[in-house]
C-alpha cells in the first residue's frame, strides 16, 4: 500500500518524494489546488482534484477550511451540479458550513453550476456575511441577468471594494445597460471611497464601445490617465476595440504602438480586426504579416480580420490563400463566420458558382448568415434563382425575419411572379411577421440621442 500511494503522488507532483500515507493536509490541499490549476496537457498520468480528496479520505488525512474551498474552485458548471451538491453534504458532515471562505466558496460553486436558488440560499444562512459573500452573490445574480437583485444586493452591502463595484459594472454592460454602467461609475466616482482598478476601466471603455460613443470612451481613457494607471495589454485591448468601433482607427493605432512588446495575440488581433473594419486592407495585411513574422501564432479571430479585409479590398486570391492557410499552415478548423466571409467574398466578385461550390463542401450546417451572404453577392449579380435559394432558406430557418419575406416577395415580383409574390404577402400576414422598426442613435454633446 505505502509503495502505490508513492506512486500516486508522485505521478501527481514529481517532484515530491513522499512516503508515508497520512500525509498532512497541507500537503494534500496543495496537490488539489495545484490539478485544479493545471493548465497544460499532462505528460504523464495525472490525477482529478476529485481524485486527490478521496485518497485524502481514504489515507484519513483531517481535513481543514482550506481543503473544500480549493476542492469547489474545480466545480464550475451545470454538469458537475450534482457532484457540487455531493460537496456540499461533506463540508455539512465534517463542520464546515459555518466558516465564510468555504460558504463564499459553496456561491462560486452553485453560480457556476446555474443553481442561483442554492448560491442565495447559501448566503441567506450565513448571520454576518463577509465582503467577498456580498461579492459573490452579487456576482451569481449578474451572471443570471438579474441586474435589479444585484444591485438591490450592492445598495444593502455594508462597505464595498473595486471587485463589488467592477461586478455591478460588469453586469450593466454584459446585459446591454451600458448607461446605467457610465452612471454607476459616476456614483463611484462621487463616493470616492474605492480606486478602480485596470479591469473596472477595461469594463468602462467596453461600455463606451458598445455605445459608439467617441466621446465617452475618450473620456474614460482620460481617467485613466488621471488616475496614474499604465495600460495594461488587457486595457490597452479595450482601448483598441472602442477607438476602432466608435471610429477613430487612428487613436486605436496609437494605444496599439504605445503597447510596446506587451502585445499579446489579443491586442494583435484587436488591431487587425479594426483595420479591416475601417477598410484598411493593405495595413491589414501587412500587421498579419508583422504578427506572425515576431512569433505570435495568430488564432480565429486573427484570421477572421484578415478575411474581412479581403471582402472590403476585394482581395479573392488573397482571400482564398488566407483561408487555405488557417488549416494547412496553423492547423485551424474555419468557423462558420470563415465560411461567411469567404462566401460574401466570393458573392461580391460575381463568383457565385465557387460560392456555392464552398457552401456544399462546408462541414457545418449554413446558418443565416451564410445563406445572407450568398444572397448579398446574388443580388448584386442579379441572379434571382440563387437569390430565391437563399431567401428560403433564411425563412426556413427563421421564420420572423421580416426582411427575407420581403425581398422574397420583390424577387418574385423581379421574375414575374405576382402570385408566389402575394403568396408571400399573405404568409406574412398569416404568421404575423411585421416589419422591425429601424432605430438608430446619435451623440450630441456626450449625450446618446
Amino acid at each position: 500500500m505505502k509503495v502505490s500511494t508513492k506512486k500516486l503522488i508522485s505521478s501527481t507532483h514529481p517532484s515530491l518524494n513522499l512516503w508515508h500515507p497520512t500525509i498532512d493536509s497541507f500537503t494534500w490541499n496543495t496537490l488539489i489546488r495545484a490539478a485544479h490549476l493545471q493548465t497544460h496537457p499532462p505528460t504523464s498520468p495525472t490525477h482529478t482534484p476529485l481524485s486527490l480528496f478521496l485518497r485524502m479520505r481514504f489515507h484519513g488525512v483531517h481535513l481543514d477550511y482550506y481543503t473544500f474551498p480549493f476542492l469547489l474552485q474545480s466545480i464550475h458548471s451545470p454538469p458537475h451540479l450534482q457532484l457540487g451538491r455531493a460537496l456540499h453534504s461533506q463540508v455539512l458532515f465534517f463542520g464546515f458550513s459555518s466558516d465564510p471562505f468555504v460558504q463564499t466558496s459553496l456561491i462560486s460553486m452553485y453560480t457556476g453550476c446555474g443553481d442561483l436558488g442554492s448560491a442565495r440560499k447559501v448566503f441567506d444562512e450565513m448571520p454576518q456575511p463577509d465582503l467577498p459573500s456580498w461579492n459573490s452573490i452579487i456576482n451569481a445574480n449578474v451572471k443570471a441577468g438579474l441586474l435589479s437583485v444585484a444591485r438591490q444586493l450592492f445598495v444593502k452591502m455594508p462597505s464595498r471594494n473595486v471587485v463589488s463595484w467592477s461586478s455591478m459594472l460588469d453586469g450593466y454592460v454584459r446585459w446591454g445597460k451600458c448607461e446605467g454602467a457610465l452612471d454607476l461609475f459616476g456614483k463611484m466616482q462621487e463616493e470616492n471611497k474605492v480606486v478602480p482598478n485596470e479591469y473596472t476601466m477595461s469594463i468602462l471603455v467596453a461600455a463606451c464601445e458598445q455605445l459608439g460613443s467617441l466621446e465617452h470612451g475618450k473620456w474614460a481613457h482620460a481617467c485613466v490617465y488621471k488616475l496614474g494607471m499604465e495600460i495594461n495589454v488587457v486595457l490597452g485591448t479595450s482601448l483598441i476595440e472602442m477607438y476602432a468601433k466608435c471610429g477613430s482607427i487612428n487613436r486605436a493605432r496609437l494605444v496599439f504602438e504605445n503597447l510596446g512588446r506587451k502585445k499579446d495575440l489579443m491586442a494583435w488581433s484587436a488591431m487587425i480586426s479594426g483595420l479591416a473594419m475601417h477598410g484598411h486592407w493593405e495595413d491589414c495585411l501587412r500587421l498579419f504579416s508583422n504578427m506572425v513574422e515576431s512569433g505570435v501564432r495568430p488564432d480565429g479571430i486573427a484570421f477572421l480580420g484578415v478575411l474581412s479585409a479581403c471582402v472590403h479590398g476585394g482581395l479573392v486570391s488573397q482571400g482564398k490563400a488566407m483561408f487555405e492557410r488557417m488549416s494547412k499552415e496553423f492547423d485551424i478548423s474555419p468557423s462558420v463566420q470563415h465560411y461567411g466571409c469567404m462566401i460574401d467574398l466570393y458573392g461580391r466578385a460575381g463568383l457565385i458558382d465557387e460560392a456555392l461550390n464552398l457552401l456544399n463542401t462546408m462541414p457545418m450546417e449554413p446558418d443565416v448568415l451564410i445563406w445572407g451572404a450568398l444572397l448579398s453577392g446574388a443580388r448584386v449579380c442579379g441572379d434571382v434563382e440563387t437569390c430565391e435559394i437563399a431567401l428560403n432558406k433564411i425563412i426556413e430557418q427563421d421564420p420572423t425575419n421580416s426582411a427575407a419575406y420581403v425581398l422574397l416577395s420583390s424577387v418574385y415580383a423581379k421574375m414575374g411572379r405576382w402570385k408566389d409574390a402575394r403568396h408571400i404577402r399573405n404568409l406574412m400576414e398569416t404568421k404575423s411577421v411585421k416589419k422591425v422598426p429601424g432605430r438608430s442613435s446619435i451623440e450630441i454633446n456626450v449625450n446618446i440621442q
